[in-house]
């Protein structure tokens, strides 16, 4: 067993059922596929985790998941965070509370902090585009990815499985992949 360089990554946005555990799994799945040593802190209480909290010794990732609430300590967490990933699902319902989470994070931006927003459930419906719409011409900045709406997701998680391990082939998969690389990427290759 090595000794890492540990990394702390933040799971948050004040709207609950925006993907954050989700999130959180999958980040703990990829850990477990790469053998690497890895603490999940589920700070959300709420359940429907896959994965239980866990304290490695000398973990190289350590993954928070939060509330869908602003929490006392969350600033705390935020400053003690390498990476920052803020889930949001496309619906105009959900952009008050994404403003409020990239308002909190500008600080910490500017003093070099990572933040994703994670664009969670995307679908061809006009909803999305016009919310894409929307956020690249108020945040045309900010570093995103996205994740497309499907049944291979829900089904994983039913089996409490990653999607990359329940169909590897699938959209879903290939975009869980790339996400995986993308805070890879974040965390040690800073640009």
């Amino acid at each position: 067993m090595g000794t890492y360089n540990t990394k702390t990554i933040l799971i948050t946005n004040q709207k609950g059922g925006v993907g954050k555990t989700f999130i959180a799994d999958e980040l703990c799945f990829m850990c477990e596929e790469a053998a690497l040593p890895y603490t999940f802190r589920d700070m959300d209480g709420q359940g429907g985790c896959i994965h239980e909290p866990k304290e490695e010794k000398d973990p190289a990732l350590i993954i928070i998941d939060t509330p869908g609430a602003l929490t006392e300590g969350l600033q705390e967490a935020i400053r003690d965070a390498d990476l920052i990933i803020i889930p949001t699902l496309m619906t105009t319902a959900c952009i008050p509370a994404l403003e409020t989470m990239l308002e909190i994070v500008k600080p910490w931006k500017m003093m070099g902090k990572d933040v994703l927003v994670v664009l969670n459930q995307w679908n061809r419906y006009t909803a999305c585009a016009d919310f894409e719409e929307w956020f690249f011409n108020n945040y045309p900045r900010e570093k995103t990815i996205t994740l497309s709406d499907s049944e291979v997701i829900r089904q994983a998680t039913s089996f409490g499985i990653s999607v990359t391990q329940h169909k590897k082939h699938s959209k879903s998969a290939v975009e869980m992949r790339v996400f995986r690389e993308v805070i890879m990427d974040m965390l040690y290759e800073k640009r």
